[in-house]
C-alpha cells in the first residue's frame, strides 16, 4: 500500500464508528426489536449490527406468538457479527427463548470487558409474555453480566415482585435493582400514573440518583417502540464516550424527535419517524443549544 493509501484507511478507521450488537426480537412492522434499534443507533451516532433472538408474529397493535430461531442460528450469527466488526457494545431487548438467553449469555462470555445495555423485555403491550419460563435460568444470568438495565415500571415491579405505589417508591425500585445487580439502572418514566411525574426517567448510577425530565411533550396513547428505541440510542451516545446521565438526556431528546415526526399505523398505533435524521452527530441538540442538566437528589 502507498503511503497515501496508508493514511486513507487510517483517516477510514478513526472515523469508523462505535458498533453495537443488537440482540432482540424481530418485529416485521419496523416499529420495535432489532429493526427499531438499528434506527436508533445509526441516528445516536452507532452502528447496529443485529442478530435476532426470535421471530414474533406480530402487528402494531396486536401480538400472536413467538417463533424460536434454532440455537446454532444463533450461535453463527453472533459469531459472524464479531468476526466482521469489533463490537464496542451490546444492546439485549426481547430474549423470548431458552436457546436465545443462552446464546447470548455465552456470547457475552467472550466478550467479558464490552459493556451490556439489557432493556428487559418481559410482556407485550398486549400483556402476552415474552420469556419463556425455560428461559429464565439462563436469562437471569444476563442481569449479572448488564452494565445498565432500562426497565418500564411494570418491568421493574415484576424483576422485584412487588408493587410500586408512590413516586418515591420508584425510586427505591431503581435503587434495590441497581444493589442487586450491580448495574446501573434507567428506570423510564412513560408508565409513571402519578401526577407531574410521566415521562420522568430515574438514573441510579454509583449511588446517586438523578431525575431526567421529559424530552418533549408527551408522547400519543399506545406509541409504540419508545422502549426500544430509548435504550438504543442510549447504548450508542454511552459508546461514543458519555457519561450515564447525559446519555440518558441525549437519548430522550432523539426519542422526543421522533414521537413528533411519527405517524399512525392503520391499527392505530403510533410509530417512531424523523425523517432525514442526522446520524454521528456528537451531540443532538448543536452546539448552540444548552441542555438542561438532570436534578441530582
Amino acid at each position: 500500500m502507498t503511503p497515501a493509501g496508508a493514511l486513507s484507511a487510517a483517516g477510514r478507521i478513526q472515523r469508523q464508528p462505535p458498533v453495537i450488537l443488537a440482540f432482540g426480537g424481530f418485529d416485521p412492522t419496523g416499529g420495535a426489536g432489532v429493526l427499531r434499534d438499528a434506527v436508533a443507533i445509526h441516528a445516536a451516532g452507532g452502528y447496529a449490527a443485529a442478530v435476532p433472538s426470535c421471530l414474533a408474529i406480530q402487528t402494531t397493535a396486536s401480538f400472536e406468538r413467538i417463533v424460536p430461531l434454532p440455537r446454532a442460528a444463533l450461535d453463527g450469527a453472533l459469531s459472524c457479527a464479531a468476526e466482521s466488526f469489533p463490537i464496542r457494545a451490546v444492546k439485549i431487548g426481547m430474549v423470548g427463548t431458552r436457546a436465545a438467553a443462552e446464546a447470548i449469555h455465552n456470547f457475552l462470555v467472550q466478550l467479558p470487558n464490552v459493556p451490556v445495555v439489557l432493556d428487559p423485555v418481559l410482556r407485550s403491550s398486549s400483556g402476552a409474555p415474552l420469556l419463556a419460563q425455560g428461559a429464565l435460568p439462563a436469562y437471569r444470568k444476563l442481569f449479572g453480566r448488564a452494565s445498565v438495565l432500562t426497565p418500564n415500571l411494570p418491568e421493574i415491579e415484576k424483576i422485584l415482585d412487588r408493587k410500586v405505589k408512590v413516586f418515591g417508591e420508584a425510586i427505591l425500585a431503581a435503587r434495590d435493582l441497581a444493589l442487586a445487580t450491580g448495574a446501573s439502572v434507567v428506570l423510564k418514566g412513560g408508565h409513571f400514573p402519578w401526577k407531574g411525574k410521566r415521562g420522568v426517567d430515574i438514573v441510579f448510577e454509583d449511588g446517586r440518583v438523578t431525575l431526567i425530565g421529559p424530552g418533549g411533550k408527551a408522547p400519543p396513547v399506545d406509541t409504540h417502540g419508545t422502549g426500544c428505541a430509548l435504550a438504543s440510542a442510549l447504548t450508542a451516545r454511552l459508546t461514543l464516550g458519555e457519561p450515564l446521565v447525559q446519555a440518558a438526556q441525549e437519548a430522550k431528546a432523539l426519542l422526543a424527535r421522533w414521537i413528533t415526526g411519527g405517524f399512525p399505523s392503520a391499527e392505530g398505533r403510533w410509530t417512531l419517524f424523523a425523517p432525514g435524521e442526522p446520524a454521528g452527530s456528537r451531540s443532538v441538540h448543536g452546539r448552540a443549544e444548552r441542555r438542561r442538566p438532570g436534578r441530582k437528589i
